[in-house]
């Protein structure tokens, strides 16, 4: 929370406003970042230009002092997208301190190009600045200092990152291989135990892990039914079905380029999130999955918000339900933390 309202509350000005989006850019997987003009004069339509998988990037920041409308965000957003062509760039990152929904930033991303472009909002940043690789970058900026347990978790995860890449690299060097991942050997047995965890709280129901034995739909304001979920006795082979359909997309795109990860996971979730499985929690436990899948596939998370705008997300399902993923898949990217 508090970095969250120091980043809202914004006080040290533009300059350490495109400084502290540097380090979080490069916290990022970005490389060469550079700030343009942080310390006055004309930058060109550009705060940053930054470089990612071979590409580069335009970056523009917009860090008010006070809370900023929507319409607001989307005049600078307007203002600053110019640059991308003006600067022979691939792509443009935005970045504000400000909440958006996930339909907000699928809106503003699709003035430009959704397929390279990005948005940082307070909610993403928040989340590098919390994650420990980001603590001596919140000290630096934010002036919040480390507790205790901080200071171990940001020293042991640097330690941990350079032994990594040195058994990355062993393993690379032998042609071993390495375990696989939790959801690339997702089945119904490991999906019974995640939803078993997930609902800890009430371990014990008897309904935890176990499938789904009535009927269920979504119905809307008016009681009428929007979506009807796999009967019952359909859903585990349904299940089956789609774990081992998974299993296989996800050995196919594991290398592949972002926008096939992307829709691979929306197929998912839609798949999954469909057949509902068990009596309580399916959202959630799809939701989580597919954090856990793109973190795994192209080492980003999936914010909860992807299913906080109801009115966004069951449209896009209901698309998804008619063979459309296009509008899931815009809500997927636009949720990347």
């Amino acid at each position: 929370m508090q970095t969250e309202l120091c980043l809202t509350n914004w006080r040290l000005g533009q300059t350490m406003a495109e400084r502290l989006c540097a380090g979080i850019l490069r916290l990022s997987g970005y490389t060469d970042v550079e700030p343009q003009a942080p310390l006055g004069g004309g930058d060109g339509k550009k705060d940053l230009i930054v470089r990612r998988g071979g590409k580069k990037y335009v970056g523009a920041v917009y860090f008010p002092t006070t809370p900023s409308s929507y319409a607001d965000v989307t005049r600078k957003y307007k203002s600053d997208l110019p640059g991308v062509a003006a600067n022979d760039a691939d792509g443009f990152v935005f970045l504000v301190n400000q909440h958006l929904t996930v339909g907000q930033r699928s809106a503003l991303l699709a003035l430009g190009n959704p397929q390279t472009d990005e948005i940082f909002n307070v909610e993403r940043m928040r989340a590098v600045l919390d994650d420990p690789r980001g603590y001596g970058l919140r000290l630096e900026f934010l002036r919040i200092p480390m507790s205790q347990e901080e200071q171990v978790a940001f020293f042991s995860t640097t330690e941990h990152d350079r032994i990594q890449r040195a058994v990355e690299h062993e393993i690379a060097g032998t042609g071993e291989q390495t375990r696989l991942p939790v959801t690339a050997r997702l089945d119904t047995a490991l999906l019974q135990m995640l939803h078993r965890a997930l609902l800890h709280d009430r371990y014990s129901a008897p309904t935890a892990g176990l499938p789904r034995t009535r009927e269920t739909w979504l119905a809307g304001e008016d009681g009428k039914v929007l979506r009807r979920f796999t009967a019952p006795e359909d859903i585990p082979e349904a299940l089956h079905a789609l774990l081992a359909d998974w299993q296989a997309l996800y050995a196919d795109v594991v290398a592949a380029d972002r926008e096939r990860v992307l829709h691979a996971l929306a197929w998912f979730h839609h798949g999954l999130v469909s057949i509902a499985p068990f009596t309580d929690a399916n959202g959630r436990l799809a939701r989580l999955i597919i954090d856990q899948a793109a973190r795994e596939l192209c080492r980003r998370g999936i914010a909860a918000d992807l299913v906080t705008d109801p009115i966004a997300y069951h449209e896009a399902l209901r698309a998804a339900d008619r063979g459309d993923l296009a509008p899931l898949i815009e809500l997927v990217r636009a949720a990347l933390v």
